[in-house]
């Protein structure tokens, strides 16, 4: 119920895919000039009949043909590519793509200090109203100019959100529920593929997608505004009385009785703090504690990998033909495929290994992928292993989300979520620009693909096993954790001090 916002991730990141095409229909556009005449009348079969091919893109960008000058476009579904004029102007589409992204990690930068500060579903609720209200506003952009603001605008509201979301929920959960709520996340998430499909299939007008998503965004956010924080957090920040009061209603919920009066509130093993503590403050003591920052930077490294890989793929199917609604139906079928068999491969590898599993097995995928294997058009070998690899790469993606806030102690959790989230944002911004820069060079693609999956699964192997142990509350408890699994402390100075 309250993860219910997730569906909104996949509207926002892949809806310029169905309001921002290229057009590609049959004689989808009519010659008005004596130029566009002359050349179609080079397309001319022996049969009399127009070649096919005259009406593609190509021809119009080839030679510089003008809309309303030389032409008018003829298609059934409107798309601000041809409002706007960027039909032959793909890097500008995949800016928008990319801007996005650099929305996202604007706001990631902000809540670092608002997740600590203001609270997880606080600031989850402030973010999901810009991004609903962004995405309303969309409908009556006039340009390009426009649209730039609002992808950044959406970005920074979906991030900011689903993060908040995220932690404020996983700080209910029972370590033994933690891997259900995660797949229950990422399946949610998932949703969101068929229902932009079919609003996108239904509906012709871009700005008429954008209005109908901004009403479905918005009401997903509701239970933000109905549940409570976070005792744990309350707690971690000072607010115990608060704290109490959240614990009672809850009490009430599950008709159980429970009275709080004198009695005093610890997190974990230590105290609870008297005071909130300071963003720069948090950054110290990641950069004191040896322990906490090596876990921290080999977290940067696993989101970057798995976000790059995950938008690779995902903006990459273009590349493979058929509709766009065929492709994205095909990429929600992988990733409910993945989140489907996280939980049972979680309870038998654990979460160290099961990361370990899905890079590796990606990697894997893109050096089996570079066999040069087409049965026709559209299905090769390599489309095949890549809709494999995004099962696993998926599965990685799901995982780290967990990993990372198990990794975590509560002090640091929304400084490790939001700092690993700003670094997969850049991986998130280079996603969409892989395929146009490496062009026709597939192996040289899939080897770097298959590069960064391996080391990824290497880089897992120097993290702990989180599997049935408490979630750390200090940095202190990170150092003992990885002393008790014989990993190694980066600096002895700093292993000494966390362990006194």
């Amino acid at each position: 119920f309250a993860m219910s916002s997730a569906t909104t991730g996949a509207y926002y990141a892949y809806m310029i895919e169905f309001t921002g095409f290229i057009p590609n229909e049959p004689e989808q556009f009519s010659c008005v000039s004596q130029k566009c005449f002359d050349l179609k009348s080079s397309f001319l079969l022996n049969s009399g009949e127009v070649n096919k091919t005259f009406y593609e893109v190509s021809t119009i960008c080839d030679n510089g043909m003008e809309q309303g000058t030389d032409f008018t476009w003829n298609i059934t579904r409107t798309t601000f590519a041809v409002d706007f004029d960027k039909v032959c102007k793909t890097s500008a589409l995949s800016l928008l793509t990319s801007i996005y992204f650099v929305g996202g990690t604007f706001s990631l930068v902000l809540s670092t200090v608002l997740f600590e500060s203001l609270g997880r579903r606080r600031t989850a609720v402030a973010a999901g109203i810009v991004g609903s209200l962004a995405t309303f506003i969309g409908m009556f952009s006039p340009n390009y100019s426009m649209m730039v603001v609002i992808r950044l605008l959406q970005g920074f509201g979906n991030f900011t959100a689903y993060g908040g979301t995220y932690i404020w929920v996983l700080e209910f959960v029972p370590e033994k529920y933690r891997v259900y709520y995660n797949t229950w996340s990422m399946l949610i998430w998932t949703t969101g593929y068929p229902l932009l499909v079919c609003v996108s299939y239904f509906i012709h007008s871009w700005r008429y997608i954008f209005l109908a998503l901004s009403f479905v965004t918005i009401v997903t956010y509701i239970p933000l505004i109905i549940l409570p924080d976070s005792p744990r957090f309350l707690m971690s920040i000072g607010r115990v009385e608060e704290a109490k009061k959240v614990l009672k209603k809850y009490a009430r919920l599950a008709n159980v009785s429970l009275e709080l009066e004198g009695v005093k509130l610890v997190v974990g093993e230590n105290a609870t703090k008297s005071e909130s503590v300071s963003i720069s403050t948090r950054l110290k003591e990641v950069l004191k504690h040896g322990a906490l920052c090596l876990e921290t930077v080999l977290q940067w490294y696993i989101w970057f990998t798995c976000c790059l890989l995950f938008y690779f793929l995902n903006y990459g199917w273009s590349s493979f033909g058929d509709t766009p609604y065929v492709n994205y139906l095909f990429a929600g079928l992988g990733e409910a495929i993945a989140y489907v068999i996280l939980v049972p491969e979680i309870n038998l590898f654990g979460r160290r290994k099961g990361m370990v599993f899905c890079l590796g097995a990606a990697c894997v995928c893109f050096l089996l992928a570079m066999i040069p294997w087409r049965w026709n058009n559209v299905w090769s070998f390599e489309r095949l292993m890549n809709l494999i690899a995004i099962i696993f790469v998926s599965d990685g993606f799901a995982l780290v989300f967990l990993y990372t806030n198990e990794l975590a102690p509560t002090t640091h959790r929304g400084f490790a979520l939001s700092s690993s989230s700003i670094v997969a944002r850049f991986a998130a911004f280079m996603g969409p620009f892989v395929n146009d820069i490496f062009g026709s060079y597939n192996i040289i693609k899939l080897a770097i693909t298959a590069f960064l999956a391996g080391a990824g699964a290497a880089f897992t192997l120097l993290l702990p096993e989180t599997k049935k142990l408490p979630i750390p509350e200090q940095p202190q408890d990170v150092a003992i954790r990885r002393q008790n699994q014989n990993l190694p402390n980066p600096c002895c100075k700093c292993k000494a001090e966390e362990q006194q």
